[in-house]
């Protein structure tokens, strides 16, 4: 008994080892085709397949749609403006504004098609309405045939359709957007190439996981019975029946033995988190927290800025494209429509996101409480980045009482007086300031601002008050001190 005990153990290792080394040789071999220096052309070469074949099939894989859904929300959550040097603020704030928002969606699709394809096409239609301005009615996404559009050399773009070949419009009619396009290389860079293996991997092992279920997930049954050969049909059917949640009836010499097999499909779990991961970290530049290996979350910690810089890429693709739409509308009104007053251009961009440094805020408030400093106006636009038009400096106290209030009352006070900021930000403020006055250090501050309902443009509404924050506790002080 000792001896099959032993056996049976040995043969779990090596079973165990065997799945150990696949998983690992498949880690390695996705490594390797995304860390490759080839082309993606050349990989889609050795893997036989086109661009469209492997842009269909990534794109259905539901971890990818995930991953893009990710990144759209991420671009259309960041804010962005409209402005040209002696432009039109009517039309542009009203009307083209309101044109870019109601597109902006389609043009962030067409920036992950670009990414996956290498390049993307979308056509605009126009529509002219009562005044004679020329509005963009609908934007055709092409991403369903692109395999009919060849970007060349030159920049242009060629349609092949029943009619041969054509050379489309890509001025005002259509938006050629690529990614990392080369003289060599004029479709782009397609990036899904590298994703290509671990998404096969998904779909494939997810076939073999289903077969796995469908052997192992459900118990065998092994029945002993002195029926007769002619019954044993009617007898196997009743253990299906049984199988299926059923029930049968059998006589006292008859017997059924379950037997349950204990594997439990761990490499088939390890290999799914292993393409997920590769996905996730190749498209958003970090693994999400459900996919991570046991010891791998300390190391994820140090890839936050990696993820921000992968948004900031696709963000510069939304950039271009939107600045497309805003050109094109500019030329076809020019020519056809309503001109558009933008003498030195209208340019889209999205706005600076701003941080607040924790280091850099703990310096300051202890210098502001130590050295009794005043930060100057330079301070906050040089060093922090403020915008002249949104901070105005605190006057001096002028009587030596205003020590004795609390910090809150002080700043309220200072905020009825005046609020140079929106009217609609006064719930905030009084937020964030009786926040600041509850707390011993800006560690607890930060604690509180994380479960305030803010949005990521609040920060300079929380800067503001900060800077007006530490310039009332000096005040404070020099009052205590003079007092």
């Amino acid at each position: 008994m000792s001896k099959s005990k032993s056996k049976i153990k040995a043969q779990k290792k090596q079973l165990k080892t065997s799945v150990s080394s696949l998983t690992s040789a498949t880690s390695d071999a996705l490594d390797m085709v995304m860390a490759s220096t080839e082309s993606t052309d050349q990989l889609l070469e050795r893997l036989g397949i086109s661009r469209q074949e492997a842009y269909a099939m990534i794109t259905s894989d539901d971890e990818v749609e995930s991953c893009r859904e990710d990144l759209r929300t991420a671009m259309l959550a960041r804010t962005w403006r409209l402005w040209g040097d002696g432009a039109d603020d009517e039309v542009v704030s009203n009307r083209l504004w309101r044109i870019v928002r109601k597109h902006l969606h389609v043009l962030a699709e067409a920036v992950l098609t670009a990414k996956l394809n290498g390049f993307a096409v979308l056509r605009y239609v126009y529509v002219q309405e009562e005044d004679g301005f020329l509005n963009i009615d609908i934007i055709s996404d092409k991403s369903s045939e692109l395999d009919k559009y060849t970007p060349k050399t030159d920049g242009s773009l060629v349609y092949t359709g029943g009619s041969g070949e054509e050379t489309v419009d890509t001025k005002v009619e259509y938006l050629l957007l690529t990614h990392r396009a080369t003289s060599t290389n004029p479709a782009g860079e397609m990036s899904g190439a590298r994703l290509y293996p671990a998404v096969a991997l998904r779909k494939h092992g997810f076939i073999y996981a289903a077969q796995f279920i469908q052997r192992y997930a459900q118990p065998l049954l092994i029945t002993k019975t002195n029926s007769n050969s002619t019954d044993v049909d009617d007898e196997t059917a009743k253990v299906y029946s049984l199988l299926s949640g059923g029930a049968m009836n059998m006589n006292r010499e008859d017997d059924i033995v379950m037997l349950q097999n204990n594997a439990d499909g761990q490499a088939f779990q390890r290999l799914d988190r292993m393409a997920n991961s590769r996905i996730q970290k190749y498209m958003l530049g970090k693994v999400k927290t459900s996919d991570l290996e046991n010891g791998s979350r300390a190391a994820q910690e140090t890839e936050e800025n990696t993820k921000g810089d992968r948004i900031d890429g696709y963000l510069h693709l939304l950039n271009l494209a939107a600045q497309h739409l805003v050109d094109a509308l500019l030329m076809v009104n020019e020519a056809y429509g309503i001109t558009i007053q933008a003498p030195k251009g209208l340019w889209f961009e999205f706005n600076k996101k701003t941080e607040i440094d924790i280091k850099r805020a703990d310096r300051d408030t202890k210098y502001a409480k130590d050295a009794n400093l005043r930060f100057t106006e330079d301070y906050y636009i040089d060093v922090l980045g403020f915008e002249p038009n949104h901070f105005v400096l605190a006057e001096e106290a002028t009587t030596p009482t205003a020590g004795n209030a609390s910090l809150s009352a002080r700043l309220s006070d200072k905020y009825k007086q005046g609020n140079p900021l929106n009217a609609f930000s006064q719930p905030k403020i009084d937020a964030i300031v009786s926040a600041l006055d509850e707390c011993e250090s800006y560690a607890d501050f930060e604690a509180k601002l994380s479960g305030m309902d803010l949005s990521e443009g609040d920060n300079a509404l929380i800067q503001r008050v900060l800077g007006d924050a530490v310039h009332e506790f000096i005040k404070g002080s020099e009052a205590q001190n003079h007092g």
